[in-house]
């Protein structure tokens, strides 16, 4: 069984057209995950369904553009509703409340860094442009470091599809999909670790000195 495989057989036949839809359905809809989707895209594009190039820019255009929707949206409620509509799309990306005001808090003090590296991060790039509306983002920083971000993301994964599929021909996009989240999930845990020993480390040594 191959749902991603499958998935894109169907979206070939709309053509770039059919991978900026998809692009902008990711922003909206969680339950589809864009590392697998970007896998599978690269692998199709390894099988002659569309030109790299043109599969980077295409989900990248969708990608962006639902982030200015979500962008625009924010921006057009009041504060209680953004916080709201914040919730909801922490909540339907998986994440906990107590992740989601970590985010905020964060943001709160590096804003253009944390709109670039949030899409880098599965889950907290849905509710970056959220979050990004929420506190007024100055819009050509926003897009710009969305952009940026995305584009890293989506060249990253496709590239992974790609390489998979000229290494192994019959590839499975589902189950390459699944290794790649494995991968992921590791390297956030290493990160993670990492950044609290450097807190840890750098507190220590501040109390060294006191």
């Amino acid at each position: 069984m191959d749902p991603l495989g499958v998935l894109m057989t169907c979206i070939a036949a709309y053509g770039i057209a059919g991978l900026f839809a998809l692009g902008l359905a990711e922003r909206f809809v969680p339950i589809l995950p864009s590392y697998g989707v970007l896998v599978a895209i690269g692998i199709a594009a390894a099988d002659g369904a569309w030109p790299v190039a043109s599969a980077v820019a295409a989900t990248m255009g969708g990608s962006v553009a639902g982030c200015l929707l979500l962008y625009g949206l924010t921006i057009a409620l009041n504060e209680d509703r953004s916080h709201r509509l914040l919730t909801t799309v922490g909540r339907l990306a998986g994440m906990s409340s107590k992740r989601v005001d970590s985010v905020l808090v964060s943001f709160r003090g590096h804003q253009r860094l944390l709109v670039f590296g949030s899409q880098l991060v599965p889950t907290v790039r849905l509710i970056s442009p959220v979050i990004a509306g929420l506190f007024r983002a100055d819009m050509r920083s926003f897009t710009a470091a969305t952009m940026a971000g995305i584009a890293v993301w989506n060249m990253l994964f496709i590239g992974v599809g790609h390489v998979a599929a000229s290494i192994a021909p019959n590839a499975n996009a589902s189950i390459l999909a699944v290794q790649v989240l494995v991968l992921l999930l590791a390297t956030e845990v290493i990160l993670a670790l990492a950044w609290q020993w450097r807190r840890r480390k750098r507190s220590g040594t501040m109390r060294s000195r006191e």
